[in-house]
């Protein structure tokens, strides 16, 4: 599944789901023009961050992230817009 979103305050959020019985993968990019705002995704790369494969880019940066969901990622992004 590919969705792109355009939010209300100029942001755009793509999604991306691929989901089998033997695994799931994922990636929710929110970004305005061609700026990162951030990126949550499970590939199987950042071996060295403790909740790999699920992780987090913010700019330049790798964090940890728990499993995501489309769910989850609404809620995130309704706490950023308000700040």
């Amino acid at each position: 599944m590919k969705i792109q979103i355009r939010l209300l305050n100029g942001w755009k959020l793509h999604v991306w789901e691929h989901a089998t019985p033997e695994f799931q993968r994922y990636a929710y990019h929110v970004s305005k023009g061609t700026q990162l705002i951030v990126r949550w995704d499970n590939a199987p790369n950042h071996r060295q961050i403790r909740t790999f494969p699920h992780h987090k880019h913010v700019k330049e940066e790798i964090l940890e992230s728990e499993e995501m969901s489309i769910e989850v990622i609404l809620k995130e992004l309704e706490k950023m817009i308000k700040l």
